[in-house]
């Protein structure tokens, strides 16, 4: 027997088998990307990275089958954030029935008025560390605990977000997105070795580096080299890129790169 309580709110209540392995287990992975004039921006990279973290987790779903319901739920109307979802689908309990037997999919659009705007924010190095070994450091699974956690925790204490080490000591990533890190004359984000997810926008950046003049190395960055920081900032798919004004007690320069933003405004330009 089961019992279901849900938000009572217009709308938000659908059907769900509540044997769901990422209902009860976390076994599932999840994209949010942003929505101008009913396209997504940087698709195939969201879609190939949707595709990759799935077959980690030996979820098997095809990328004609996520594209299909992506094309079947945007119209041109849509501004805003789309979130996938994709959970192994319902067993029976774990350890006695592992049996797969088709992917949950989920999506859900939520309006919003797309600006980009480049507002510094704020971190506090967080005392939760990210295992650089596990796959949820790697791939975007639905366990999401820890940067809830951190996220929370950083709020409270009036920063913006957390900032996460590894178990090594390493610079990371934030509760939200990925970091870079510019030390004078370079620029520097960690491999994804150290536990980073690699985000879809952090690959952007990457391959538009050099040619907007950035100089960028994807290193190992210990957290004692923090001191040595001038400016920062992390990118995520939704709110892009954003400068950071202060890690810690550290005061930054609360600017981006040369070029970055105008690429930025280009990528999301209204067609």
């Amino acid at each position: 027997m089961f019992f279901l309580e849900q938000s009572r709110e217009q709308g938000s209540t659908r059907p769900f088998d509540l044997r769901d392995r990422g209902l009860l287990l976390a076994d599932g992975i999840f994209d949010t990307s942003l929505i101008v004039q009913g396209d997504m921006i940087l698709r195939e990279a969201h879609v190939d990275r949707l595709i990759a973290d799935a077959t980690a987790l030996g979820i098997v779903i095809s990328r004609q089958k996520i594209n299909n319901l992506i094309d079947q739920t945007l119209t041109e109307d849509h501004h805003g954030v789309l979130r996938i979802t994709v959970t192994s689908g319902p067993a029976e309990r774990w350890g006695m029935n592992t049996q797969r037997i088709q992917p949950t999919v989920l999506l859900n659009f939520s309006a919003l008025n797309v600006k980009y705007e480049s507002r510094p924010i704020s971190l506090q190095v967080t005392s939760i560390q990210r295992n650089s070994t596990s796959i949820t450091s790697r791939h975007k699974t639905l366990a999401y605990t820890d940067n809830i956690a951190a996220f929370r925790a950083a709020r409270d204490e009036g920063y913006d977000d957390a900032l996460f080490l590894n178990n090594c000591g390493n610079i990371c990533c934030t509760t939200t997105g990925n970091i870079f890190l510019n030390f004078g004359k370079y620029w520097a984000t960690a491999p994804t070795s150290e536990g980073v997810l690699p985000g879809v926008m952090r690959q952007w950046v990457m391959e538009i580096a050099s040619s907007i003049g950035i100089e960028l190395k994807v290193m190992r960055i210990p957290e004692i080299n923090l001191k040595f920081v001038e400016s920062a900032f992390i990118t995520n798919s939704v709110r892009l890129v954003t400068p950071i004004s202060k890690i810690n007690e550290l005061e930054l320069q609360p600017q981006l790169p040369t070029g970055l933003e105008h690429n930025v405004m280009k990528l999301i330009e209204v067609k």
